[in-house]
């Protein structure tokens, strides 16, 4: 299989992926407090038609409403390679997402913008430098940055130039509601696994991502709301990623991820803060962020640099 992607046709397929293969966002108004004393139940949340259904799903992923959404989630990364899977490093993830509703009744369209900065396992103490768990190499982490990435969230279903993860059907369990989604994908790989057997074992991607997010079925139903406040969580796994360097090791990457949508960067702990600045400034201005980006892609080009450099030595 030729390793001759361009990078239009690269991002087109794994544009659509977020660090779990996710859509983020979603944050309240300020004053959105619902007056109504009455208990909510499952009997007043209406999924009967496409178009409501869609409604619901948009509210608790996002919005309803031309607004700007922020969510911040912690991932855990680990390595499976045939045994206990293995704590690698873990990652803070910041998602911007841009709704707005579209003229087809029920639709929406978000723009989704998201970055993460990797840090030591279970901490918030940022690294550029990892000793590999399995080789006991060191190698370095590229920053992982996406965006921007444009999907449409219709009655019919999501629409995407690449790979995005589908909704399931609605569930409200006790007095919340729960909106699952997947994205069980394959497709080419950058790096063959001939001419680049230290960074790939394998000729095609395996990208399976799981994501639920979870809202207070008050705020689904309250009115004033245009994004009902969600609880975000998530798991994936996928190929090795070829920055690992894992190329002959058989295996796969797990991630487990949490968080929540909230009000912006000003909610970010200052440490925390002060990394995505350092690592990841592109976050801190979406508007003037318009060429589109991927971790895996920009690491490819470098690498395809890397190699005419030395080559043309």
């Amino acid at each position: 299989m030729s390793n001759k992607i361009s990078r239009r046709a690269a991002l087109k397929n794994l544009g659509a992926l977020g660090a779990a293969g996710i859509t983020l966002g979603a944050t309240a108004p300020v004053d959105a407090s619902d007056d109504n004393p009455r208990h909510y139940t499952i009997a007043d949340l209406d999924l009967s038609t496409p178009e409501m259904r869609n409604q619901v799903i948009a509210k608790v992923m996002g919005s309803i409403a031309e607004e700007e959404t922020h969510a911040f989630l912690r991932f855990h990364v680990y390595g499976y390679a045939g045994k206990n899977i293995i704590p690698f490093f873990s990652l803070n993830n910041y998602v911007v997402q841009k709704w707005q509703p579209m003229a087809e009744p029920g639709s929406y369209q978000v723009r989704h913008y998201e970055v993460g900065y990797y840090a030591e396992f279970d901490t918030d103490k940022p690294i550029s430098h990892w000793q590999n768990a399995i080789t006991g190499e060191t190698i370095e982490l590229e920053q992982f940055v996406l965006g921007p990435v444009v999907r449409q969230y219709t009655p019919a279903g999501v629409k995407s130039p690449g790979i995005a993860p589908k909704p399931l059907r609605v569930n409200v369990i006790g007095d919340r509601v729960f909106v699952p989604a997947q994205s069980i994908e394959s497709f080419p790989n950058m790096f063959s696994p001939e001419e680049w057997p230290e960074l790939s074992n394998e000729a095609v991607i395996y990208w399976d991502s799981m994501y639920t997010y979870s809202a207070s079925l008050r705020d689904v139903l309250n009115p004033k709301l245009s994004s009902a406040p969600a609880e975000i969580h998530a798991q994936n796994l996928t190929s090795w990623h070829p920055y690992l360097r894992l190329g002959r090791t058989p295996g796969r990457i797990m991630v487990r991820a949490f968080g929540t949508n909230f009000s912006g960067f000003d909610a970010l702990e200052p440490n925390v803060r002060s990394a995505f600045e350092k690592y990841t400034p592109e976050i801190f201005d979406t508007d003037n962020w318009t060429d589109l980006r991927f971790d895996s892609v920009d690491y490819y080009q470098k690498m395809m640099a890397k190699k005419k450099r030395e080559q043309a030595q």
